[in-house]
């Protein structure tokens, strides 16, 4: 199969993509990334505590989409509290509990830092005005991404591999990874493999239905096969996303990707961080001081209903890892490409 391989160019129009989250009105709509690929549900939400469970239930995810919703959450919260008399009180308790959704997305903190910015200053009512303003950076962000991200990457055809879920669905424009790909494929072929990402398999379930959609050739793989789909010759380079970069460079992404980096180096693959420089934290000075979040071993024993491990089971269950930035070849962002290793 592998010596048979399609390649391909984008067959979507790169201004078509989906839209994760709108804000509508005094509304948060939201597609349920959890029901994707075999059913499309957009969620209606009125309440910051519905927004607050979607994200930890991870109905939406990706760094620059999370750090969005928690916009939209405390605009709910706003409007919710708006005229109470202790609004500044319950509005950083609101906040207290969106920062606790998700603690490892440096996108959601620095959403909630602004916020308490604006409320502390009196401007409250200026929180959908700031919200509104990171879907534009965001969405410009991606556009800006894919360029770089094309220019940077040469070769063609390419064998792509990535990991996890990096387009429109993390973010609210064309992606990052995916970003990048999708404006690769607009004039050179390309041939993408997709690692399914276990434990939530947002690799089988959300970026192979991506890349069908935008109609770029793909192949879903274990990610236990990333080895020997590298040694086989068909890989030319390896491009994921980030949810926190430290300063010196190293990147906390999907759990997967630090194994990936590490094969990656061995066969001498060029391996992509593509983030949005709002997923840099500056403030944490390398990969050992990222928080990783730990999930519930629910997501380990077995697949939504189905128990796959016996009861009792000891179960270790990190959202992430920390690729170090000797073992990455570029970071690519919207406004430059920075080469943490060299």
């Amino acid at each position: 199969m592998i010596e048979k391989l399609h390649y391909g160019t984008m067959q979507q129009p790169l201004t078509e993509f989906i839209r994760s989250i709108r804000l509508v009105r005094d509304e948060v709509l939201m597609l349920d990334q959890t029901l994707l690929p075999m059913g499309e549900e957009t969620l209606v939400i009125r309440d910051y505590r519905q927004c607050i469970e979607a994200i930890k239930m991870l109905r939406i995810r990706g760094a620059p989409a999370i750090g969005i919703a928690a916009g939209a959450a405390a605009w709910l919260a706003a409007m919710e509290f708006s005229g109470r008399d202790n609004y500044i009180e319950l509005m950083n308790r609101a906040l207290d509990e969106i920062e606790a959704s998700r603690p490892t997305a440096v996108n959601l903190f620095k959403a909630t830092t602004a916020i308490r910015r604006l409320i502390t200053a009196g401007n409250g009512n200026r929180i959908l005005d700031y919200t509104n303003k990171l879907i534009e950076y965001e969405t410009d962000a991606c556009f800006n991404m894919g360029i770089n991200g094309a220019k940077e990457i040469e070769g063609e055809p390419l064998g792509i591999l990535t990991h996890c879920n990096t387009g429109s669905l993390a973010t609210v424009g064309i992606g990052t990874a995916l970003g990048v790909i999708r404006t690769i494929a607009r004039d050179r072929r390309v041939h993408v493999f997709v690692d399914e990402t276990r434990p939530l398999l947002q690799g089988a379930r959300l970026t192979t239905w991506e890349l069908m959609q935008s109609g770029i050739p793909c192949t879903l793989i274990t990610d236990s096969m990333a080895a020997s789909v590298m040694r086989s010759g068909v890989i030319d380079c390896v491009i994921t996303g980030a949810d926190r970069i430290a300063d010196n460079g190293d990147s906390a992404n999907k759990i997967g990707t630090y194994g990936l980096s590490i094969l990656a180096k061995n066969f001498d693959i060029p391996f992509y961080i593509v983030a949005p420089v709002s997923t840099i934290d500056r403030h944490t000075p390398t990969g050992k001081d990222i928080r990783i979040e730990q999930r519930t071993a629910s997501e380990v024993a077995g697949f939504r209903e189905l128990r796959t491990a016996p009861e009792g089971c000891g179960v270790y269950n990190p959202a992430f890892d920390v690729t170090p930035a000797e073992n990455i070849t570029a970071i690519i962002t919207e406004t430059e490409v920075w080469h943490p290793g060299s």
